[in-house]
Order: C-alpha cells, then sequence, then structure tokens
C-alpha cells in the first residue's frame, strides 16, 4: 500500500542553504589522489556500524571501484550488532580491513582528550594514539602516522548528554561551543592533534547526522537547533581549519517532512532505533563523500560509458508512441502515456543501461504530490518511481532512495543490470541506480532474460525528460559527472 501522503509546503532552505541538491559544491573539488595513504576513521557507533557494516564499507566499494589504493589504521575492529554479511567482507578482490578508531557512545571531549567519563576505548584518546605531548596510554598506539583521516562525532555529546538534560535546543549554544570553539572546542583539537602529527594529511569533517523519529530528542526544535545552529558552526570550522567538509545531511533529510523539518528519511536509518543509518543511509553517505574527494561513484565491476556513446537515442526510442513527443532535447510524455523500449533477445546476461534527465513536477509549491510523476517498470513490474520530493523504490511503502526536489533536478538517472562475472567479486546481481554518478540504489530489482519490455509510464499529469539515451544489450556505469577525471 502507498502510503506516501500530500504534505503541506515549507520551506527548508532556512535548514539547509539552497535545498539537497546533489550538485558539486561551489567550491573547487580537490583532484582525487590515487592513494589515501594510511586511512584513519574516528567516530562513534555510526562509524562503527550498528546494524549494519557503516558507512566505511559502502565507502570501501566506491574506492576500489575507482582504483584508489589505502590502508586503514586504527585500534578497533568490526563492527556493532551485525558484521558484514557480504562473502570475506571483500569487494572485487581487495579485502575491507574493518580497522578504526570508533565505538558506540563515544564523545568528542573523550576523543579529544579534554575528559574521560568512561573506559571506552581503553581510555584512551587522540594524544595516546598518535603518541603525542600530553598521551599518558601506550596501550593502543598507531604504529604509523595517519594521511588521510575521516572524523564524526558529535551525536552522543548532543542527542545522549544535553537530549537527555531537557532536550537539545535548550542546550545547543553550550553545545556548539563545545564541538566547535576554534580555541577550546574538541573537533578542533582533534583536527589540530592530526596536523602535529602528519601537517599534510588530508582531514575530512562531517556535522552531527540528522536521524529519524526516535523516542527522545524528536521535538521540531531538536532537529532545527542541529541544523541551524551546530552544523553551520561544523562548517564554518571545516573552513577555517581549511579541511575537507561533507553535508551528508543534504542527501539524508527527508524533504516531505514539514511538521519537523530536518528530521531523516526514516528508510536511511536503523529501524530499530532510528538513529544509525541502514545500509541505505550508510551508501547516500559513502556517496556524497566519494564526491568530496573528487572520486566518482561505483561502478559495481562495469566499464564506464557517457550515454552520449549508446546505441540508441530519442528519436529512435520514441517512434510510433503515442502520446510522446520529442522537442530538441525533451521528450514530453502526455498523461499516462507509455514509452516502449524493446529488450531484444541474444542481450549479454540480461545487460541494459537507460539514462535520461527527469524533472517534474512543481516541488513544494502547493504541496508534495501523492501520486508518482513517472514509473519505470521492466514489463509489468514497476522498479522505480519519482515522486515529486525525490526517487523511491518499487516495494511495499515504496521505499526512499534519494530525497530530491526533482522540479529542480538536473542530473541524469541511469538504471543498468548488473550481472557479475564471478561471485568472488562479491557484487550484488541486479538492477542498481545512479543520479549522476552517485549509486543511489544497489541491486534494487533482478529482471530474468526472459523479460522483453522496459517501460516507462507518466502518471496523471504530462513529465518531461531529457537526453533520453537506452542501450539494449550493454550494462555501463556513468562516467563521472563533476571534476571529471575517468
Amino acid at each position: 500500500m502507498n502510503t506516501h501522503r500530500k504534505i503541506g509546503a515549507l520551506t527548508l532552505g532556512l535548514l539547509i542553504g539552497s535545498g539537497l541538491a546533489l550538485s558539486a559544491p561551489e567550491a573547487k573539488l580537490p583532484s582525487p589522489a590515487p592513494n589515501l595513504g594510511n586511512v584513519l576513521y574516528i567516530g562513534d557507533s555510526i562509524t562503527h556500524g550498528y546494524g549494519a557494516p557503516s558507512y566505511r564499507w559502502a565507502l570501501h566499494k566506491i574506492l576500489v571501484d575507482n582504483g584508489v589504493k589505502y590502508q586503514e589504521i586504527g585500534i578497533e575492529s568490526g563492527n556493532n550488532g551485525q558484521y558484514l554479511k557480504e562473502r570475506d567482507g571483500s569487494y572485487r578482490g581487495v579485502p575491507f580491513q574493518n580497522i578504526h578508531a570508533a565505538m558506540s557512545s563515544q564523545r568528542a571531549y573523550e576523543t579529544s582528550g579534554r575528559k574521560h567519563v568512561s573506559g571506552r576505548l581503553g581510555g584512551t584518546d587522540i594524544l595516546d594514539w598518535l603518541k603525542l605531548p600530553g598521551a599518558d596510554k601506550s596501550d593502543r598506539q598507531l604504529m604509523d602516522k595517519p594521511d588521510t583521516c575521516f572524523i564524526l562525532l558529535g551525536t552522543n555529546d548532543t542527542l545522549s548528554d544535553y537530549g537527555r538534560q531537557g532536550g537539545i535546543a535548550q542546550h545547543i549554544d553550550e553545545a556548539t561551543q563545545a564541538l566547535t570553539n576554534p580555541k577550546n572546542g574538541d573537533i578542533p583539537a582533534i583536527i589540530d592533534a592530526i596536523r602535529q602529527a602528519n601537517p599534510k594529511a588530508k582531514i575530512i569533517l562531517f556535522p552531527v547526522p540528522t536521524w529519524g523519529e526516535t523516542s527522545i530528542n524528536n521535538t521540531p526544535e531538536d532537529y532545527k537547533s542541529i541544523m541551524t545552529v551546530l552544523n553551520p558552526q561544523y562548517a564554518a570550522l571545516a573552513k577555517e581549519k581549511k579541511v575537507i567538509f561533507v553535508d551528508l545531511n543534504q542527501g539524508l533529510i527527508d524533504l516531505s517532512q514539514t511538521e519537523k523539518p530536518g528530521m531523516g528519511v526514516s528508510d536511511f536509518f536503523n529501524a530499530s532505533d532510528h538513529l544509525h543509518p541502514s545500509p541505505q543511509g550508510d551508501l547516500i553517505i559513502a556517496g556524497l563523500t566519494a564526491r568530496a574527494l573528487g572520486y566518482a561513484g561505483r561502478t559495481a565491476g562495469l566499464p564506464r560509458k557517457a550515454a552520449s556513446d549508446f546505441s540508441q537515442k530519442a528519436a529512435d526510442i520514441i517512434q510510433g508512441a503515442k502520446g510522446v513527443t520529442l522537442q530538441g532535447r525533451t521528450v514530453t510524455l502526455a498523461p499516462n502515456a507509455c514509452l516502449d523500449l524493446e529488450m531484444p533477445e541474444g542481450r549479454v546476461a540480461g545487460e541494459f543501461s537507460l539514462e535520461f534527465t527527469p524533472k517534474v513536477g512543481n516541488g513544494a509549491t502547493d504541496g508534495w504530490d501523492n501520486k508518482p510523476l513517472l514509473t519505470i517498470s521492466i514489463w509489468h513490474s514497476p522498479i522505480i518511481y519519482i515522486y515529486e520530493d525525490g526517487i523511491y523504490l518499487c516495494e511495499k511503502n515504496n521505499k526512499k532512495l534519494l530525497p530530491r526536489d526533482m522540479s529542480t533536478n538536473t542530473e541524469p538517472l541511469r538504471i543498468a543490470f548488473v550481472n557479475p562475472k564471478s561471485w568472488k567479486d562479491n557484487i550484488k546481481t541486479g538492477c542498481y541506480v545512479w543520479l549522476g554518478d552517485m549509486c543511489i540504489g544497489e541491486a534494487v530489482s533482478t529482471p530474468t532474460l526472459n523479460e522483453e519490455r522496459m517501460l516507462l509510464q507518466a502518471g496523471d499529469s504530462s513529465v518531461q525528460i531529457s537526453d533520453l539515451s537506452y542501450d539494449p544489450k550493454k550494462s555501463y556505469a556513468p562516467r563521472q559527472t563533476n571534476n571529471a577525471q575517468n
């Protein structure tokens, strides 16, 4: 049953700037490094992984697909609640070491060494790990200096500590000062320690991630205070310290949630606590991280190919279709019109590639529409819905793949079937979905070789798509759509 409902409009610009567009930031992207060297992941259970292997596993796949070499270093290993289900924790023959400096309930003040209130991580801190002046423990020292560091801290400092003392909003100024004050804040202290150990280290900083509907910390003021007071200071700190800032919330916040603006998409969080990211949430965080680092998204083992080089273009595809017209690069489907794409016999292992740029609806102007504006099906089985507020997987309750105001979208959507050549590659079989070059859906559907048709069908109103391209016999991952290197 479709639970997507009509919701009144409310601008989220105050929360997230100009919206949730996943386009490249205004600042020039860094040149992607072929080798990240010694990588240190610093964080809490979101980095450690709870109920899912964490964004580190999803990022590992992207790095492998881009040929990036790195060595994980840390003082902990593994995940909480659930270990890697994938075969032996490797991807395309490259092991995922699963080493880090993260633990459940870890606070930023414990990591910085400002104070210790538990025995987490053996009571050690970053001064101990990096063997810096002030270190007083030697049992968890790193043997190598970090070359690349990811820092994702602050959730427990805010949600767990202040959230149980009357609510986040009441203490947000205190929390912001403790975490981000350039003179004595915990995040600046962690960054300074890394720079002291290796002045040339590349540092990636995340803000406090949004979350779903939890039993506490669930008032509109709680979400708003994190998004409008605390997280902008993370961004300002990143600029001041000249580190890479990954605004992961631009891909996690639920656009259609107007009662509690800033709340995360429920599908992106662990169903047991609505706080820790689900595999889909990890996929989005990893994709945004790769973009910030200048890397293209996942290939899932496919070769990259521009849609402009596909065998069929819009003029070939729409011939004979009723209610479908072409003007320039734009295809218009009249209400309920259907575009039929043949999937011929003899295609290689079920492969195909379809790409077009959807720009549909009118956003939140008169409330987010509660009906799909465009449906993509393989024969009679819908696989992707495009609503005004994002891209959905067609299954029970319509799982959201990515929140996006589709009325302003400028990035191409690609769907391709992946049929791995070897089980040893640990690549899941099925349809993969990209927006731009960022993978937003992994093995979301598994068509059979007997499928004969792919269908694009408009809803109750006309829709427009541009740059329609199709290869009915081969599967390709997208070329990089920003800071192109491939």
